[in-house]
């Protein structure tokens, strides 16, 4: 598996995983919208030549927030979703980052698994947060100077 920065010849895979697997998956434009973010920092993960995950975060630093963390179906479960987040913290510690934050489904049991696997812990929770269908969302926090 390499991990590389995300570019606009990986949007049409990004989009694709992101149909496949979010209930209210992001747009083209969005996705397009999130890599040009001056604040955004947006890897895939590619397995043989195949895009099999991707991660956009953004960041205001000290603080950056996990905004989506994606693998596809046939990929998971093999250490793309882990790869991805850790290669990720790792840069937006190098940039000054010493917070990373997320939202997570209380109902996803595998991304919670893979988060306090990775150091994150609940701080939060947000009521209702979600749509499609109606779910609160915890509140995770790593810090970035612990590892």
């Amino acid at each position: 598996m390499r991990i590389q920065p995300c570019c606009e010849g990986d949007l049409e895979a990004v989009a694709r995983i992101e149909r496949q697997a979010m209930p209210a998956p992001w747009s083209p434009e969005q996705l397009h919208a999130e890599l040009q973010a001056g604040n955004g920092l947006g890897l895939v993960a590619r397995c043989g030549a195949e895009l099999c995950g991707y991660v956009f975060f953004r960041t205001c630093v000290p603080e950056s927030e996990l905004l989506h963390l994606v693998v596809d179906r046939g990929w998971r479960r093999r250490g793309v979703g882990e790869g991805l987040l850790a290669q990720g913290l790792f840069v937006l510690a190098s940039q000054g980052c010493t917070t990373c934050f997320l939202e997570v489904r209380r109902s996803n049991a595998s991304a919670l698994r893979l988060y306090a696997k990775t150091g994150f812990c609940q701080v939060g929770q947000r009521k209702n947060y979600y749509s499609q269908p109606v779910e609160d969302a915890l509140l995770l926090s790593r810090d970035l100077r612990a590892r």
